[in-house]
């Protein structure tokens, strides 16, 4: 039974919350599972925290995704009017069907588990090469230093960027982190036009002089699911933004985990084969999404005993729903490698499910792994309860893990 709270009518965007949000989620799944949050710019959203309301909520046609609803009623907020950039406006993860459906056709042929467990031996000379830097460190800081890049660098890497733009991609990447339409920069601003005219330099490049990479695999399909170059370029954006963040973010958080289950680490390291099977748990767990992408109601929807009105927003709570009794009732707050499926809902559900989440799986089991193996004696620098996360809306980063190898 979660103790009774008062909670502040901006309870999701405190920085308490950021840093021990499931206290607070335990109190709104058992008294208010579907609750009204007011955002700061004014308006409201509305926050889904139980598992079956979070998964028919994803399920949901009603709940859309489509990011010029998205913008429509951003313009009706703000009193201006807002149109989505061409970067965003034409990938898988911000439409609906119909446009939806080619595109995910399209891309589940492009990018197959296959593919991206071809690239393990690549990973783990690229997690290898980051260690060696970090070796002669004396606390190095595994955020900046490991699990930021590598999969920046694996996702660059899939796509035929040449290694040395690894650096602006990173840097990039990085920058897109903030992006807001509603509150951006002259600097923002300028790194989405630089990743904009480097990916559509790439598009072309490839066009003539193809390679053994996914935006090849994109540009030279077959007639029936080809795309556009804009849907390309969308398609690259979101592997460099939603890709790398929530990769990061998985990767650092797995690495936190397994520093303060020691016995969780020794079995993992004692028996290799275990860490693909241990996946799906540190990732429930870990729980790198915070929330999923927002969807907004295009006509009243019931949600866990409260109708919803049309043109509102609706953020699910993907950690809360990772830590919900009723789904998984032997003590959801502990890792337990043994746990029996644990179907966590940190890759989405429904046409929405992440195409990359086999990739994800294969860098964060790779790079775990090999910081593991490479130093078993690794050990935090600080106090557990010291580590912060970053405050964001969609995944859950740490700000730094620093250690001593």
């Amino acid at each position: 039974m979660a103790a009774t709270r008062t909670l502040s009518k901006y309870w999701m965007l405190t920085n308490d919350f950021t840093q021990n949000p499931y206290p607070v989620l335990e109190y709104v799944r058992s008294e208010s599972p579907v609750r009204e949050l007011s955002m700061p710019g004014g308006g409201r959203a509305w926050v889904v925290t139980r598992y079956d309301d979070a998964k028919a909520a994803l399920a949901d046609p009603r709940l859309s995704r489509d990011i010029h609803v998205h913008y429509r009623l951003m313009s009706e907020q703000t009193g201006r009017t807002m149109t989505p950039p061409p970067e965003e406006a034409n990938h898988l993860a911000n439409l609906e069907p119909p446009r939806h459906t080619p595109l995910r056709r399209a891309i589940s042929f492009a990018f197959t588990p296959r593919r991206a467990e071809g690239l393990r031996p690549r990973v783990e000379q690229i997690a290898d090469e980051l260690l060696d830097r970090l070796a002669g460190q004396p606390v190095p800081d595994l955020i900046a230093g490991y699990a930021d890049p590598l999969p920046v660098i694996t996702i660059a890497e899939l796509m035929g960027v040449p290694t040395d733009a690894w650096p602006d991609f990173l840097r990039w990447s990085t920058a897109l982190r903030t992006y807001s339409p509603t509150e951006g920069s002259g600097a923002l601003d300028r790194s989405i036009q630089d990743l904009s005219a480097y990916m559509s330099a790439l598009i072309a490049a490839k066009e003539s002089d193809p390679g053994d990479d996914l935006l090849s695999a994109l540009i030279h399909a077959a007639p029936e699911r080809r795309l556009t170059s804009t849907e390309i370029l969308s398609t690259g954006f979101a592997l460099m933004t939603g890709g790398n963040d929530t990769t990061a973010s998985l990767v650092g958080g797995v690495i936190a985990a397994l520093l303060t289950h020691p016995r969780e680490r020794s079995e993992l390291l004692a028996e290799p084969g275990r860490w693909s099977t241990s996946m799906d748990e540190l990732i429930r767990y870990v729980s790198p999404i915070s929330n999923a992408l927002q969807r907004v109601t295009t006509e009243p929807v019931e949600l866990g005993g409260v109708t919803i009105p049309a043109g509102e927003v609706v953020i699910i709570s993907v950690m809360s729903t990772n830590r919900d009794t009723e789904q998984f009732p032997d003590h959801p707050d502990r890792l337990d490698l043994e746990r029996h499926k644990p179907s966590h809902l940190s890759f989405g559900f429904g046409i929405h499910y992440c195409s990359g989440a086999h990739l994800a799986k294969v860098i964060t089991e790779i790079g775990a792994r090999r910081l593991f193996e490479r130093f078993p004696g690794v050990r935090l620098a600080v106090e557990p309860a010291e580590l912060r996360y970053a405050q964001s809306m969609v995944v859950r980063p740490l700000e730094a893990l620093p250690v001593r190898l």
